[in-house]
């Protein structure tokens, strides 16, 4: 395994390392609250993944890693597809909502809006990826 050794990947790894050093300061001078303890920990796991990233990204040839015209169709695709789900699923969450009272907060919506944004758009990826190969 040959691992190469420019600009692009050393910056993003030590980029990695920097986040997880920086995530380390803050668990270590945290003041006791709960939110600088996640903040901490969520900053040294963005790091991890990261440094990984940039790992996986230095085994693998400069060629491979720039997308053709077929990955760009579908990362659009799968991305507009996506968007129409995240606006049926706020509106499904609004109505529901107020139909039924259920006295969910805004923080609440904009949480699970989120995960099915992203959820949406890696399904909906691999599906049009896996489409395209038949």
């Amino acid at each position: 395994m040959k691992i190469r050794k420019d600009k692009d990947v050393l910056s993003f790894m030590g980029m990695g390392l920097i986040v997880i050093l920086l995530g380390s300061v803050v668990l270590f001078f945290q003041t006791g609250s709960k939110t600088i303890m996640v903040l901490g920990g969520i900053l040294i796991l963005v790091g991890i993944m990261t440094f990984i990233m940039g790992l996986i990204a230095s085994t693998k040839p400069k060629t491979e890693l720039i997308n053709d015209e077929r990955v760009t169709r579908i990362n659009e695709k799968a991305g507009y597809h996506a968007g129409w789900m995240i606006m049926l699923s706020v509106i499904i969450l609004f109505q529901a909502n107020k139909i039924w009272s259920l006295g969910v907060k805004l923080e609440d919506m904009y949480y699970t809006v989120l995960f099915v944004g992203m959820i949406s758009w890696s399904i909906l990826r691999w599906v049009y990826n896996k489409r395209s190969e038949i």
